[in-house]
C-alpha cells in the first residue's frame, strides 16, 4: 500500500509539473492583444509625471510583442465629482463614460497610475476620476483581476512619494484590481522618482523602480491574460 501510495503522489506531482508547464510556457498572445493603460494625474500635460509613465510603459513593451499600452492624460478632462451624487457643477461634455470604456475593455489587462506628490495627496484629476469610479463598485467591478501599478513624482527627497503610492494602491485595492510593485531588486511598493525642473532626476536606482513597476504590470498581465482564455 505505502509503493502504491507512493507511485499515486510520483504520477500527481508529475501531472501538475507538466499542467505548470504548459500554462507558463503556452502560446503568447497575439502581438498587440495585450492592453496596459498608463493614467497621467498631473494638473501639467508632458511634464514629469508623462514622463515617468513614458518610460514605464516603455519597459512594459519590452516585456513582450504582445503588450500594447496606451497614455491617458487626466488634465483637461471633466471628471466632475459631483455626477457620482446624483448632481453636477457645469455644463461641459462629461468625458467620464468615454474613459470608463476605455478602461473597463476587456482587451485591457493592466493599469498604471501616475501622480505628482501635491502636499502629501494625490492630484485632484485622479480624486475627480476616484469619486467617480463608484459607478465601477457598483456596476459590477468591471476592473476586477486587472493589473495594476502605482507612480509616484516628488519634487524632492522625502516629498511623500510613498503616501502617493498609498493612496493609489488603496483605491485600486477597492477596484478588486491585482497589486504589484516594482519587482527585483528592490520589491517595494511601486516607482518613485523626483523632478529636476522639467526632466525627471538622473538617478538610475530611482529611474529603475519606474521601469520595474511597468515591466511588472506587463509580466502579470500576460499571465492573466492567457489564464482568462
Amino acid at each position: 500500500m505505502q509503493n502504491l501510495n507512493r507511485r499515486m503522489f510520483l504520477g500527481a506531482a508529475a501531472l501538475s509539473a507538466a499542467s505548470l508547464t504548459t500554462l507558463t510556457k503556452g502560446a503568447e498572445p497575439a502581438a498587440g492583444s495585450v492592453k496596459i493603460i498608463g493614467l497621467v494625474g498631473s494638473l501639467r500635460k508632458g511634464k514629469t509625471s508623462f514622463k515617468a509613465m513614458e518610460l514605464a510603459l516603455e519597459s512594459a513593451r519590452s516585456v513582450s510583442p504582445a503588450i500594447a499600452t496606451e497614455i491617458v492624460e487626466l488634465s483637461g478632462l471633466n471628471l466632475d465629482p459631483y455626477i457620482a451624487v446624483n448632481s453636477k457643477s457645469s455644463d461641459r461634455p462629461d468625458d467620464f463614460p468615454a474613459l470608463q470604456a476605455r478602461l473597463a475593455a476587456p482587451d485591457v489587462h493592466g493599469i498604471l497610475m501616475a501622480s505628482p506628490v501635491y502636499m502629501g495627496i494625490v492630484s485632484s484629476p485622479l480624486k475627480a476620476l476616484f469619486e467617480r469610479m463608484v459607478a465601477f463598485r457598483r456596476g459590477g467591478f468591471p476592473l476586477r483581476n486587472k493589473v495594476g501599478g502605482a507612480i509616484a513624482v516628488g519634487s524632492g527627497r522625502n516629498t511623500g512619494v510613498e503616501l502617493i503610492l498609498q493612496q493609489l494602491i488603496l483605491f485600486m485595492m477597492s477596484q478588486g484590481m491585482v497589486l504589484v510593485g516594482d519587482g527585483k531588486p528592490g520589491d517595494h511598493w511601486g516607482g518613485t522618482i523626483q523632478s529636476q525642473g522639467e526632466e525627471l532626476v538622473k538617478d538610475e536606482p530611482s529611474l529603475n523602480t519606474v521601469r520595474g513597476v511597468g515591466k511588472r504590470v506587463a509580466e502579470v498581465a500576460l499571465r492573466m491574460a492567457a489564464s482568462a482564455k
